[in-house]
């Protein structure tokens, strides 16, 4: 590569060749057909169980280099399609999504981050006020409280004050999960449990045939689309997901005998699951008949310092990715919220959470680490037991 630069003895210059008659890498232009397998598998497995949905087709589905990417997209193409745009981001999502979102150019943006009943409540007050949405973004089940959107309201709600629903359904799966009847677009983050193999990343974005707004989405999205999916990437993600329903269930199996591990132990306050928050039944309305409940929980011990032993002791791989096909633990508001803890914590994400994202592992193993784990804990508070008999002495814990 040659630069340009006013001083001469700064300037680089490459070596001299004939692009012309140089030899493309064997990849350029190539995975046509791993991408339509990766979009074909997808728009398969979103298909709704109900009689009355049109079917998804490969068209139907566009591919990203990343899950946020993809919420981008949907994002920027609804600001600029409107002159009065707005956007609400419903529930707790990942800590990405609403910075993205905020960001596309939307001239109004709200975030309901408890993902009440109430909140919805609100929101319906402020729309029959006269207050206009173009898109309204939510997570299913939302990241890392597990809670559940109530998506037949807000699909009521979308209906009445025709705004467009967008969900991402990363942590639930379409494996596990029917949301198509109550959504017009679904993202997902590819590089999670779809792939598994934690080599590569990836996004998808899935417009609903059956939405009123089908049209004017896919037009959107049509024009605005360019394919940048890497196709070295493509390559490994096809090869990767061709067991991702068998993987979805082996987690799923997995998690819930976990979850249900850590909710008995005295140490523990309680533990997020899609089958322990409050929005349980919620999330039964829209699970598949043979669907589980996803690959993730997040625990809160009720001593911080209790939260620091379990992590620093369970034997298992840690970073902030989810969804790998080895078990992966974070300690996920220091790090996803390391800035804005106080505020995290106003909606139920405290500092001493740990987000735990179960793999593969022979459950048994898996079994055995986490209860090592939580006997560390039970000994580390015999200890502090004995050390301070009155309690007198304040709670410390390191990592906060």
């Amino acid at each position: 590569m040659d630069s340009e630069c006013e001083d001469p003895q700064f300037c680089t210059a490459g070596p001299r060749s004939d692009l012309n008659g140089m030899t493309l890498p064997d990849w350029v232009d190539s995975a046509t057909k791993e991408k339509f397998e990766i979009r074909s598998r997808l728009a398969v497995l979103a298909r709704s169980a109900q009689f009355n949905q049109k079917p998804l087709r490969p068209e139907d589905v566009f591919l990203y280099p990343t899950g946020m990417a993809a919420i981008s997209a949907v994002a920027r193409s609804l600001a600029q399609s409107e002159e009065d745009s707005g956007a609400v981001v419903y529930g707790w999502p990942y800590a990405g999504t609403p910075h993205s979102v905020r960001t596309s150019g939307f001239n109004r943006f709200t975030m309901y981050g408890h993902g009440t009943t109430d909140e919805l409540d609100e929101l319906k007050s402020s729309l029959a006020s006269g207050t206009k949405i173009t898109v309204l973004f939510c997570e299913i089940p939302s990241n890392p409280q597990l809670s559940t959107p109530d998506l037949l309201h807000i699909r009521d709600l979308a209906n009445k004050f025709r705004f467009i629903v967008v969900c991402d359904d990363t942590l639930a799966t379409s494996v596990n999960m029917d949301i198509m009847p109550y959504v017009d677009v679904t993202v997902t983050s590819l590089t999670k449990i779809f792939s598994g193999g934690g080599n590569v990343m990836g996004g998808s974005l899935m417009v609903n045939p059956a939405s009123q707004h089908y049209d004017k989405l896919h037009s959107l999205l049509s024009n605005s689309y360019e394919d940048l999916y890497f196709p070295p990437d493509a390559m490994t993600m096809a090869k990767n997901s061709r067991d991702f329903v068998e993987r979805v269930h082996r987690c799923n199996e997995s998690t819930l005998r976990i979850a249900n591990l850590l909710t008995t132990h005295s140490s523990v306050e309680y533990v997020n699951h899609p089958t322990t928050v409050s929005s349980a039944p919620i999330y039964e309305r829209y699970r598949r008949e043979n669907g589980g409940y996803g690959f993730l929980l997040s625990v809160v011990f009720r001593n911080p310092g209790s939260a620091e032993v379990f992590y620093d002791t369970l034997d298992v791989w840690k970073g902030p990715t989810i969804g790998t096909n080895a078990s992966i633990a974070i300690p996920y508001s220091l790090l996803a919220h390391a800035r804005e803890g106080d505020w995290a914590a106003s909606h139920g994400i405290p500092r001493h959470i740990v987000r735990l994202s179960v793999g593969l592992e022979d459950f048994t193993d898996l079994k055995t680490r986490v209860n090592r784990a939580l006997h560390r804990v039970e000994q580390w508070e015999e200890e502090r037991k004995s050390a301070d008999p009155d309690g007198t002495a304040a709670s410390g814990c390191a990592i906060l």
